[in-house]
């Protein structure tokens, strides 16, 4: 008697297209560390503006026949405004690319894994001060996440909750002075575990924690 065939649903997959080489590190470090196998993460060098990123972002997402894409930026990376992202996101829900953003950069998402900032702080320079003193060795750059930092989502993986409700905390403060809430990757994150699962972490539980003084 024939076995009788199970047709199961395709794979869900996710694509992260981003605007600097420290946030596909840091992205392709959670991929690695909660093991999100089908999770994509590209830095997009050669785009040096929102509008390239979100069009070249598009047309990876029809290539690749991704379930979702995602375009990650910091304001003060592509010097954007808040009226200009904006605008860009009716062509980014036109071209079916969701908006990850923070400002001013990513380091603002590190931060609130430790704290919600009293106000709005423009300056990225002011957010890495306050990030060295818990990682001595913190700088916004690729290198830093190749080397010291290189287990930096680990280290920030036990505080994800806490980050959340930090992020909904400072947006709430801040958003409707800026006209845009300074930060949305919690809805990111959230769409990752839609599609990727729970974070398998079992082969990490030694390194997870901030309790560890190095960066």
């Amino acid at each position: 008697m024939a076995r009788k065939r199970i047709s199961q649903q395709p794979r869900q997959t996710i694509l992260l297209v981003t605007a600097t080489e420290a946030e596909a590190l840091y992205f392709s470090q959670m991929r690695k560390d909660c093991r999100y196998s089908n999770m994509t993460v590209i830095w997009e060098q050669d785009c040096k503006d929102l509008s390239s990123l979100i069009t070249t972002a598009a047309k990876m997402r029809n290539s690749g026949n991704y379930s979702s894409v995602w375009v990650v930026f910091g304001f003060a990376d592509l010097k954007v405004s808040s009226e200009d992202v904006s605008k860009l996101l009716v062509l980014a829900e036109k071209k079916k690319v969701r908006l990850a953003w923070n400002n001013p950069s990513l380091p603002l998402w590190y931060l609130l894994h430790l704290q919600a900032p009293k106000g709005f702080v423009q300056d990225p320079k002011m957010i890495e001060s306050a990030l060295a003193k818990q990682f001595p060795s913190f700088s916004n750059s690729a290198s830093y996440l190749l080397g010291e930092g290189m287990n930096l989502h680990l280290r920030l993986y036990s505080a994800k909750s806490k980050a959340a409700v930090n992020a909904s905390s400072y947006n709430s403060l801040v958003a409707g002075k800026l006209g845009l809430a300074p930060t949305n990757i919690v809805a990111m994150l959230n769409d990752i575990t839609e599609i990727c699962g729970l974070a398998d972490l079992t082969h990490n539980q030694k390194q997870l924690g901030l309790n560890k003084k190095n960066g």
